[in-house]
């Protein structure tokens, strides 16, 4: 699959790479971002994880 983090202030994009690397980028440079949305939107972490998961993948029409 392929990512563009959905954060501004990150500039991660990968191509074919699993979804389980991504959630790994996640974990390590944006829990407080992830936690933050958990409490705004007042839903799981694994919610909000899910969510971001989502919004960054990217699809090419081949």
């Amino acid at each position: 699959m392929n990512f563009n983090c959905v954060f501004t202030s990150c500039n991660y994009k990968r191509n074919d790479i699993e979804e389980k690397e991504f959630i790994k980028h996640l974990k390590e440079l944006h829990v407080d971002e992830i936690l933050d949305i958990s409490n705004k939107e007042n839903i799981p972490v694994s919610m909000a994880e899910m969510i971001i998961v989502s919004n960054s993948k990217v699809f090419i029409n081949s």
